[in-house]
């Protein structure tokens, strides 16, 4: 309303980019939580955590998930917690393909990848001596596609461990390397505005961050 974008008996419409996992997991039901005055409608921007700030800073979002802790100028942050990700495949896949030690394995097994964008499979192979994961890899640009990908035998891939757990307690994923789990940190960042609107949507952002991700310092094998 502050902004004039609200017409009369229009309700107020709040833009806000986050990453496709955490749409996927916890993001949605922190919406579902907000009272029904003022009343509201959503533009939700899918991006990678480690380009939402560009959303936010070009003024196309008001607020994001992002896993940057530097405050966009003109912008106030919070910490949300932890996203963990575990390094998961198919059981006959891991068989074939992940028999030896992962320092040696990983580097040549074909990979999930979420899109040419995405550096995280990559980061991890690198963390294990290597230039990067293999160049047999698949493309599948939904979070949900990407588990379902993992679990198909596609390949191997970091799976949320939201995402993960169902499909491990059923023995359609092993994580092959539970030692090397990664911790992701993300924030909240919106413009400092004294708009009732965007202050409901962090808190009811924050509170369900609080209950999905972890927090307190990365355990053994981690890395933010």
């Amino acid at each position: 309303a502050e902004l004039g974008l609200r017409g009369e008996g229009e309700p107020t419409r709040v833009s806000v980019a986050v990453n496709a996992d955490s749409l996927a997991t916890w993001f949605l039901p922190a919406l579902t939580r907000l009272p029904r005055e003022p009343a509201l409608c959503f533009e939700l921007r899918r991006e990678d955590e480690g380009h939402t700030a560009t959303l936010l800073r070009e003024g196309v979002v008001m607020a994001a998930v992002t896993s940057s802790p530097e405050p966009v100028p003109g912008c106030t942050v919070r910490e949300l917690g932890r996203m963990r990700y575990l390094p998961c495949a198919a059981p006959a896949f891991a068989a074939r393909h992940l028999t030896g030690p992962p320092r040696e394995s990983v580097a040549d097994a074909p990979v999930v990848v979420f899109d040419r964008r995405d550096d995280f499979q990559d980061a991890f192979a690198r963390r294990l001596g290597h230039e990067g994961a293999s160049t047999a890899r698949h493309y599948v640009p939904t979070s949900e596609g990407f588990a379902e990908a993992v679990a198909a035998g596609l390949g191997w891939g970091m799976v949320p461990q939201p995402q993960a757990e169902p499909l491990l307690g059923t023995g359609r994923l092993v994580c092959f390397a539970p030692h090397l789990a990664v911790d992701v940190t993300l924030y909240w960042q919106q413009w400092k505005l004294d708009s009732p609107a965007l202050a409901a949507v962090a808190d009811a952002v924050v509170t369900a961050a609080a209950r999905a991700l972890r927090r307190g310092a990365p355990g053994t094998g981690t890395a933010s």
